[in-house]
């Protein structure tokens, strides 16, 4: 509790500073420039710095490496792994059809071109539903047996079904 007093100041600037950034980010950023500071803190005032560790990291899933990692290779699956990479990883309760375009575009998969067609798809084969609607936007959510879908694929005793 000594070194929250001690760095209260400077522990407000840095959390302030993260919260510009993007979410998936900010815990990270936070510990890097926490242990930067802090190195430098001990450095001036003459204390020895502790012995250089290398502490494992909790890196964010990337979407591509869900994708890969579920081995699948049709629109409509890598649309459902997506979504699911939204709702389990983004922390995004529901999602929209402009969220699950970024999130190709953040995979670097080719998006499908009438992307309300595949959404429309999904919709109509129950792994997507209707969430709510702000203004003209639609909000949509996994299915449960959607989730399932996806665990299933992610899982390395059964494998992808189709």
């Amino acid at each position: 509790m000594e070194s929250i007093t001690r760095n209260r100041k400077m522990l407000i600037q840095l959390s302030e500073f993260v919260k510009e950034l993007d979410e998936s980010v900010r815990a990270e950023a936070f510990r890097f420039l926490l242990t930067q500071e802090l190195g430098e803190a001990s450095a001036r005032s003459g204390a020895s710095a502790p012995a250089s560790r290398r502490e494992p990291t909790s890196r964010a899933v990337a979407p591509q490496e869900l994708i890969r990692k579920s081995r699948v290779s049709m629109f409509t699956q890598k649309a459902v792994v997506l979504a699911y990479w939204l709702e389990e990883y983004q922390q995004k309760s529901t999602f929209t059809s402009s969220d699950l375009r970024g999130a190709f575009e953040q995979a670097r998969e080719q998006a499908p071109r009438n992307l309300s067609d595949l959404v429309a798809k999904l919709e109509a084969t129950a792994r997507i539903m209707k969430a709510e609607k702000v203004d003209a936007v639609q909000y949509y959510r996994l299915t449960g047996s959607a989730m399932q879908e996806v665990d299933r694929w992610l899982s390395p005793k059964e494998g992808k079904e189709a």
